[in-house]
C-alpha cells in the first residue's frame, strides 16, 4: 500500500470526489487529501518533516481533511500537486496580450494586427512564462517537498477550460478561443507542457500534462469532463457556479487519479 499524499487548490475537490466514489478503484493507494484556495496552501513552515500551518484558513483545512494540526510529512511514500496555479491558462493569459514568431497565425494572412498585442521574443516569452511558473503555487511548494524528503513529487496540470468557451463572448480566458480559432492552439499547449515538464523537472519533480483524452482542440476540455463540476472554497465543496467553466468533474478527477497512480507505479517499479 503506497501512502499517496495529495495537495490542492480549488481543483482538487474533483480528485476527491473521484476517490470518495470509487475507492475501490486505486487499491494500491491510501491517499490523504489536504487543500486550501488562493496562496493559503503556502502558509507554512516544514521542520524536521513536519508541516505547521501558519494561517487560520491552512489551520482549519488540515483539520477537516486530514484531520490533524500538524502533518507528518515522513508517514507518505509520494506527494503529488493538483492545481496550484499549474496549467495552459498561463500562456494564454501571455497570448492575450503578445504574439511571437513561430505562432501559426503569424503566417497566415487576413488576421489583422492588434494594436494592443506586444511583439516580444521567443526567448522572452519562455522567460515569462518559466517565471509565472516557478512562482506559482506548485513551482513554490513542489521544491520544498522534494528538497525536504527523498521521495516522489508530480504536479498534475489545471484543466483547460471548457470547450463551451467558444459559444461565449466575454470572459478571462478568452484569448485562448482566439487560439484556437486562429490556429495556434497547437502551438501554446505544446510550449505550454514542454516548458512546464523542463521547469519542474529541474527541481526533481515530475510533471503531468492534462491526461489526452480529456483534451479539446488543444486548450480546451472536453465536455463530459466538466458538467457538475465541484470546486474546493473557503466554506468548503461546492457545486461549480454556471460562469465558471475551469473545474473538473469526478469523472475528471478519476482521470487524474489514474495518470498520478500509474505515474508512481513506474516509478515503484
Amino acid at each position: 500500500m503506497m501512502r499517496l499524499c495529495l495537495f490542492g487548490t480549488s481543483h482538487l475537490a474533483a480528485l476527491r470526489m473521484a476517490y470518495r466514489a470509487e475507492p475501490d478503484r486505486w487499491p494500491e493507494f491510501e491517499i490523504t487529501f489536504v487543500g486550501a484556495t488562493g496562496a493559503k496552501l503556502l502558509d507554512h513552515v516544514i521542520n524536521d518533516g513536519v508541516m505547521t500551518p501558519t494561517s487560520p484558513e491552512l489551520q482549519r483545512n488540515f483539520q477537516l481533511m486530514a484531520g490533524v494540526k500538524a502533518l507528518d510529512l515522513r508517514q507518505f511514500d509520494a506527494f503529488a500537486l493538483s492545481g496550484c496555479q499549474i496549467g495552459p491558462h498561463m500562456i494564454g493569459h501571455i497570448y492575450g496580450q503578445a504574439r511571437w514568431l513561430g505562432l501559426p497565425s503569424l503566417q497566415k494572412t487576413g488576421i489583422p494586427p492588434n494594436p494592443h498585442w506586444s511583439l516580444m521574443s521567443e526567448t522572452a516569452i519562455d522567460a515569462v512564462l518559466q517565471h509565472r511558473i516557478m512562482h506559482s503555487i506548485a513551482g513554490v511548494l513542489s521544491p520544498q517537498l522534494s528538497g525536504a524528503l527523498e521521495k516522489p513529487v508530480l504536479v498534475a496540470s489545471s484543466p483547460r477550460p471548457d470547450e463551451t468557451l467558444m459559444t461565449l463572448q466575454k470572459h478571462k480566458l478568452i484569448a485562448q478561443k482566439r487560439a484556437v480559432r486562429q490556429g495556434d492552439a497547437a502551438h501554446l499547449s505544446d510550449r505550454y507542457d514542454g516548458l512546464a515538464w523542463d521547469c519542474f523537472r529541474s527541481s526533481g519533480v515530475d510533471y503531468l500534462p492534462q491526461p489526452p483524452h480529456t483534451i479539446k482542440d488543444h486548450m480546451l476540455t472536453r465536455s463530459i469532463y466538466m458538467e457538475g463540476a465541484v470546486k474546493l472554497t473557503p466554506r468548503g465543496v461546492f457545486a461549480q457556479p454556471d460562469n465558471d467553466i475551469m473545474h473538473g468533474n469526478a469523472a475528471y478527477g478519476a482521470a487524474v487519479l489514474d495518470q498520478i497512480t500509474v505515474a508512481l507505479s513506474d516509478v515503484e517499479e
